[in-house]
């Protein structure tokens, strides 16, 4: 009696250790995975925002270069037609 009590506690403890630990010790895990991803996709939201606001200051950037280009063409053919 007393050699199968030794051994249904044994292997409850195996069974513990094999299921139990791992049945603790995974959804940790799993939580803390998801939530490093989710800050992941979260700061890659915040730069794809910025690299578009980048996009339109030099759209902008280029505006102003394109009328300023403008002014000198026409102060240019101003010299030139009056040399």
């Amino acid at each position: 009696m007393m050699d199968l009590t030794g051994i249904i506690t044994g292997s409850v403890a195996i069974l513990s250790l094999f299921v139990g630990l791992p049945a603790l010790v995974l959804p940790f895990i799993y939580f803390s995975k998801k939530n490093k991803n989710a800050a992941e996709v979260e700061k890659l939201r915040y730069q794809k925002e910025l690299l578009a606001l980048e996009v339109e200051k030099e759209k902008v950037q280029l505006l102003r270069l394109e009328a300023e280009n403008k002014k000198y063409d026409a102060m240019l053919g101003e010299h030139s037609a009056g040399v």
